[in-house]
């Protein structure tokens, strides 16, 4: 049996969204095909660790001893320095899982993205060869091929913060030099990606092996069981709420179209601007009452700067439920079907119109939207 090592941190995260749940699944299902080694990353000491999935990890996977005697001391991690250069907490994790692991057949880097690049990139020699799944975000891609006015001034819009952005978008840039300069000198066989979109807006065509994940995502089947047409007077955001999920531009809807928002709070200012407007906001949900909620709604609106792929709009589909976005590449190479409505990146008066436009469909017109088979043979594709 082949071996394979896995590079990651999501997995053993407490988090529970998108990417962890893609990370665990990848692990439960390749151990069926591979001798199976999971190999944190230094990124794994910046989050919170999840006991249980630690212990659940180590059913399917070998763990090497040398990382749990590890987390006991907790070591410090300069974030400049994982973000930049192969650090000396990554360079420790490489010769401990080393003195442990034999060479592996391959390296795989189910979930990478820029804070565990570099450690990841490490870690990819404990393998004769290596490959990984890279995230790629419009904005915040690796060799964006976005100018770097244009990323300060869109950036600056989502903080408001032009000195953040600068800082953010210079740091982008030096990172993008550092990868490319460290991945070609032992290039990876190749990197798989979640959207066509990324053809467009980056430029790791020119320089790697591109593959492009199908499913590249799925649903929690139990979505399908919510499923209905019997819509009520109210629409949904869903997602964390932050500015760069666009939680606070979609208070501009709530204005003038009854709005529930689903999701965990990073920006207090925007919960607090929705309780003012009588805006109900539901942060602690199980999937169960999140997918009632959604499949009774009369759209979804999703005002993103940040998607990959969105599990998000997936759901949305699954129960039934419109969808209004932003025009992301990464979103419209995907979601190509009549239920997705696209309206221009920031254009919030557009969002608005759309939504109230959607939101006065009967059930019947909204059902009829999504009386298409290529949807539906999407949507099977993306239930498992």
């Amino acid at each position: 049996m082949l071996s394979l090592g896995l590079v990651d941190s999501r997995a053993i995260s407490e988090s529970n969204g998108g990417s962890e749940k893609h990370v665990r699944e990848v692990i439960k299902r390749l151990s069926a095909r591979y001798k199976l080694y999971y190999l944190p990353t230094t990124h794994t000491f910046l989050d919170n660790i999840s006991k249980y999935k630690l212990k659940e990890i180590k059913k399917y996977t070998t763990l090497p001893s040398s990382f749990e005697s590890l987390l006991d001391r907790r070591p410090k991690i300069s974030l400049q320095r994982e973000l930049f250069t192969f650090s000396p907490l990554a360079k420790e994790l490489k010769a401990e899982y080393r003195k442990e692991i034999d060479s592996l057949d391959f390296i795989y880097i189910p979930h990478n993205y820029r804070i565990q690049l570099m450690s990841s990139l490490l870690l990819s020699d404990l393998g004769e060869k290596y490959g990984m799944l890279l995230m790629t975000d419009p904005h915040n891609s690796l060799l964006e091929k976005e100018l770097f006015l244009k990323c300060i001034e869109i950036w600056s819009k989502i903080w408001f913060n032009r000195k953040r952005a600068i800082e953010f978008c210079s740091a982008q840039k030096f990172q993008n030099i550092t990868f490319l300069t460290k991945s070609l000198r032992r290039k990876p066989s190749f990197i798989a990606v979640m959207n066509n979109g990324v053809f467009k807006y980056t430029d790791l065509p020119r320089h790697f092996n591109l593959q492009v994940l199908s499913p590249s995502h799925a649903f929690n089947p139990l979505a399908l069981k919510y499923r209905n047409f019997n819509k009520q007077d109210y629409v949904v955001f869903l997602g964390r709420i932050n500015t760069a999920k666009g939680a606070n531009e979609a208070l501009e809807v709530g204005k003038r179209v009854r709005l529930k928002m689903i999701g965990y709070s990073e920006q207090e200012f925007i919960v607090k601007q929705a309780k003012d407007l009588k805006i109900e906001v539901i942060e602690n949900i199980s999937e169960e009452e999140k997918y009632e909620i959604l499949s009774k709604a009369k759209a979804l609106i999703l005002p993103s700067h940040q998607e990959a792929f969105s599990v998000t709009v997936l759901e949305a589909l699954a129960v039934g439920t419109p969808v209004i976005t932003y025009d992301l590449p990464s979103l419209t190479s995907v979601y190509k079907f009549k239920p997705v409505s696209f309206v221009r990146e920031f254009d919030i008066a557009s969002l608005v119109r759309k939504t109230e436009e959607v939101a006065k469909l009967d059930n019947k017109k909204i059902e009829d939207m999504f009386s298409d088979a290529k949807l539906n043979e999407f949507i099977a594709l993306h239930s498992s």
